[in-house]
């Protein structure tokens, strides 16, 4: 009787073991590792929000469960979670956002992508095409349109849209089980200089950052970044594009943000990665990642144009309409680089350590 008890119960746990194996969730999959309070997922593991400050992060370690592998689950202003393009409305915001077919599965990163003075989160996309680029690489790509830009056409962003745009990407990456070590943010003119706050009062929360366009905010009436009292709370890398004939922001004042985020940074150079006659791109490094990259060009707006008195305040390698009535802001081809490529590499390059 002892000897049959004794199978019956090496039967039984071996069942258990069996029952609890594989659920579906491959045990390489991306994983949010316990540490903050989160929802159980269905494996029994402890599934974290993303933006829990009590340590739920995502990797891309493949070290075990917690995470559910399931299909992500709509909620906020996130109402559809099938892959394509989706149109959102998050605190008030039209966001326009592409969903990779990949990115339906944990562990993708998400970039904030933000247009200038009388733009549209598409507008800008049609310039630096972040949402193909992510596509390819991994990325969930929100690109939100500000409120109205005043008796003008198109859309303007202030320091009171800062909360929304952080609360934004929070639920994106909560949504799709983001990889948090891979959220980025990238801006061009008055798109810049909300790039400047946010990596500047949320270094927590992005990877990397890149401004175009946007230097010391002082004579726009902005507050930004690497200006007195004000400087991000870790070494965040950043890549800024500066325009040396810059009509609408000014080179100078490119060259004043730039010397402050050096200063700040203690990094040393420049190294010379690429130039030519029409640009340079230069680093500037510190042991522990801290970086740096400009890219200084000397490309301008098409004239005549709608947007040819802005010169400098150009996007190398934009295919867009030069003549539109919007936004019409790409340098006049050729250029020797594209500028939402360069963003791409410069954020897949740099994920949290």
């Amino acid at each position: 009787m002892q000897v049959r008890a004794l199978v019956s119960l090496i039967a039984l746990v071996a069942l258990s073991i069996a029952a609890c194996g594989d659920d579906g969730n491959s045990s390489s999959s991306n994983t949010f590792p316990t540490g903050g309070s989160g929802q159980k997922g269905k494996d029994g593991g402890t599934l974290v929000d993303p933006t829990d400050a009590g340590g739920g992060t995502n990797d891309d370690s493949g070290s075990g469960g917690g995470v559910d592998a399931g299909p992500p689950v709509a909620n906020g202003c996130v109402t559809d979670v099938s892959a394509g393009d989706h149109v959102f409305t998050c605190g008030g915001l039209k966001v326009d956002a592409r969903i990779p077919a990949a990115c339906e599965a944990p562990g993708c990163g998400v970039i904030l992508e933000l247009h200038g003075d009388t733009g549209s989160g598409l507008l800008m996309d049609g310039h630096v095409k972040l949402r193909d680029l992510g596509e390819k690489s991994g990325f969930v790509v929100i690109a939100p349109s500000g409120p109205p830009y005043g008796g003008q056409p198109g859309s303007t962003w202030s320091s009171a849209n800062d909360a929304t745009l952080v609360d934004m990407v929070k639920t994106f990456a909560s949504v799709f089980r983001a990889n948090m070590k891979k959220v980025h943010v990238a801006g061009f003119s008055r798109g810049g200089f909300v790039t400047w706050r946010l990596l500047c009062d949320h270094s927590d929360l992005f990877a990397s950052a890149s401004a175009g366009g946007a230097g010391d905010g002082t004579n726009f009436g902005e507050s930004t970044c690497f200006t007195p009292g004000r400087v991000p709370a870790r070494n965040i890398p950043v890549l800024l594009l500066m325009g040396r004939t810059d009509q609408s922001v000014e080179y100078q004042t490119m060259v004043t943000i730039r010397d402050a985020a050096v200063k700040q940074y203690g990094v040393t150079g420049p190294t010379v990665l690429a130039q030519d006659v029409n640009y340079t791109h230069n680093r500037w490094t510190k042991g522990g990642g801290s970086i740096f990259e400009t890219l200084d060009h000397a490309y301008q707006t098409v004239s005549p144009g709608p947007f040819a008195s802005a010169q400098g305040h150009c996007i190398p390698g934009s295919t867009t309409d030069p003549q539109a009535p919007q936004y019409a802001i790409p340098c006049k081809l050729p250029n020797a680089f594209i500028w939402g490529e360069e963003i791409m590499k410069f954020f897949v390059a740099h994920p949290l350590p």
